[in-house]
């Protein structure tokens, strides 16, 4: 029976692949040698890192031999892998093409020549390594479920025909009607998604003579990964290999807010505005963090001289961080020198005043 059963799984494996929608992997041929490989699909999702490049990050992943499920009346003979297969690595780089927010590559399962002695289902368990990356986070599991489907091949030997891979050790059932091998909507890859952090920059003017219109300018140094990039407007920031990089912009209190975008929580940043102590402006540096209260940047007075005021340096952390450059201009009224001139004014009034009745009564008479 349970030849028989083998041999019928064997032969409807590819019409029952049809059945297994987006899980479905296909199988490539065997070439050189080996009995076969086999792909499965890695994501990066980007969706909450607008503005960033991908991030640089490998992924390796070790295969061990699944646990075996005898045949029943329903579901077909699930046998334990055998062999010694190898999985590919997936690297990710900042080169990377961004598609719907997402980047997908290909891991390939290679299986030795010689692997399989007989036709059949056998199940791998597949294993990903964890990334150093803590902006990186797994959407799912990082273990996978691989059956392969081995039959006999033309030459006398085996080859794979077709694969399916799973979240879960699912028990494929025959479908009622056409008796295919189904698994159910199971993932067919392994998903991660990568978050980037928000960076803006906001100028105030206070006081009686700030000027709202006039337009300071700004330098942002930031140090963090090498090779990163972000993003400001239509501008891309850059770190170099050494993870170092700048922006230079400028800001009005009438402008709209600088926003630089995709930025990883692991960056520090130092702002500086480049304001020549002879216009008379008190500067102040504060940030808030996310949903929090807005805190006060003390300024670096070591790097603080008569054309820059610099605010000691800052961590993103996982949090948009919103800083807001305050400068205030106050003159005070000249009251002294009023009240002076005042007696002044007085006197000439009145001698104006007389010299105007002295004129009347001289021309009456």
């Amino acid at each position: 029976m349970k030849k028989n059963m083998i041999g019928r799984v064997s032969a409807m494996t590819m019409a029952g692949a049809m059945m297994f929608g987006g899980m479905q992997i296909p199988a490539l041929a065997a070439t050189g040698d080996n009995d076969g490989v086999v792909q499965f699909q890695k994501v990066l999702e980007m969706q909450n890192a607008q503005g960033a490049s991908v991030p640089n990050v490998t992924y390796t992943y070790s295969i061990s031999a699944g646990s075996a499920i005898g045949a029943t009346a329903t579901s077909p003979e699930i046998k334990a892998g055998v062999g010694k297969p190898t999985v590919s690595d997936v690297s990710y780089t900042k080169g990377d093409t961004v598609s719907d927010n997402e980047v997908t590559k290909n891991a390939s399962v290679t299986f030795p020549s010689g692997t399989f002695t007989a036709p059949g289902i056998y199940r791998y368990v597949i294993t990903e390594s964890a990334n150093t990356n803590t902006d990186i986070t797994d959407v799912d599991s990082n273990t996978r479920y691989l059956d392969v489907y081995v039959v006999n091949d033309t030459d006398g030997g085996y080859k794979i025909d077709a694969s399916v891979f799973t979240e879960t050790a699912v028990t494929p059932t025959f479908d009622k009607d056409t008796k295919q091998p189904t698994y159910g909507g199971k993932n067919s890859d392994i998903t991660d998604a990568y978050t980037t952090y928000e960076l803006s920059l906001d100028k105030v003017v206070e006081g009686n003579m700030g000027n709202k219109d006039q337009l300071f300018n700004f330098t942002i140094n930031f140090s963090g990964p090498a090779n990163t990039s972000f993003t400001f407007g239509d501008q891309q920031v850059d770190l170099d290999a050494q993870g170092n990089g700048s922006v230079n912009l400028q800001l009005a209190d009438a402008t709209a807010i600088a926003e630089i975008t995709g930025i990883p929580s692991t960056v520090t940043y130092t702002v500086t505005e480049n304001l020549n102590s002879s216009e008379g402006y008190d500067t102040t540096f504060a940030v808030k963090r996310g949903t929090g209260a807005s805190q006060g940047i003390a300024k670096d007075t070591a790097a603080s001289n008569s054309e820059k005021v610099t605010a000691t340096s800052q961590s993103m952390t996982k949090a948009d961080n919103a800083v807001v450059v305050t400068n205030t201009k106050r003159t005070v009224s000249p009251t002294g020198i009023m009240l002076s001139v005042t007696p002044y004014a007085l006197l000439a009034g009145l001698a104006s005043a007389l010299g105007a009745l002295f004129f009347r009564r001289k021309k009456l008479s």
